[in-house]
């Protein structure tokens, strides 16, 4: 069984000392704690309500490594930090590749300071598939930059693949899609049905282009509720008479 960590959630902002999160655990591995304490430059008696975000961000990244691990997964980790822990710590990390025989998977956004960190790449495309993966040293783009001695070889690699994608969509002028959490959630505030007015069931629930059924909208919406209310009142007038 081998152990898996994974370094990316946010951190705590509680009236809480760093010495006292996951106390039991900082106690399995006092020397290991110690040793991130130090790379990190973090107090243990600082409490997180008091810190920046940078600082949140390296205690989180302490909880995250403190335990020895096998697989260690990376959600852009280096957020918030400045240059010189950046570095430190993607140091450490490949120190613990090649002492321990970890594996790290690290997803990111920011490719300055990894040219020379990775040993396999895996580019994802927009289309959800994998468009390039393998060794680094395989591919031929990246040698090029290489032989060119181009000083941000990461960078303009994954410019390369990006840039065509991007063109792509500006030429069939396609928009990119709202991705975050709420975007295919049920409006919160609808009581009537479940869904909002005039939303399409399916949009809610799956893909635009998988739509088969749309509810109208309730009277409210076109009248207003002072409108839906003197229709009531006005129907059940005639009912009287």
């Amino acid at each position: 069984m081998k152990s898996s960590s994974f370094a990316g959630s946010a951190p705590l902002q509680a009236d809480i000392a760093v010495k006292d999160m996951m106390k039991a655990l900082q106690n399995q591995y006092p020397e290991r704690r110690d040793k991130i304490v130090e790379m990190l430059g973090i107090d243990l008696e600082w409490r997180m309500h008091e810190l920046s975000d940078g600082q949140r961000r390296r205690v989180q990244i302490l909880l995250g490594l403190v335990r020895p691990f096998q697989i260690l997964l990376l959600d852009e980790i280096t957020t918030s930090l400045d240059v010189c822990v950046r570095q430190d710590l993607l140091r450490w990390l490949h120190k613990e590749t090649v002492e321990r025989s970890a594996t790290i998977v690290y997803a990111t956004h920011i490719f300055d300071g990894l040219d020379d960190w990775p040993t396999d790449v895996m580019y994802l495309t927009d289309k959800g598939v994998c468009g390039w993966q393998g060794k680094l040293d395989d591919n031929e783009f990246y040698q090029e930059l290489r032989a060119k001695q181009h000083p941000a070889k990461m960078l303009a690699l994954a410019d390369h693949w990006l840039r065509a994608e991007l063109e792509e969509r500006r030429a069939s002028r396609k928009r990119e899609r709202a991705c975050g959490e709420h975007a295919f959630k049920l409006d919160p505030t609808e009581r009537q049905g479940g869904y909002a007015s005039g939303r399409n069931i399916n949009t809610a629930l799956k893909k635009p282009e998988e739509a088969t059924v749309t509810r109208q909208g309730r009277l409210s919406d076109m009248m207003g509720n002072a409108g839906v209310l003197n229709k009531h009142n006005t129907e059940k007038g005639k009912e009287m008479n």
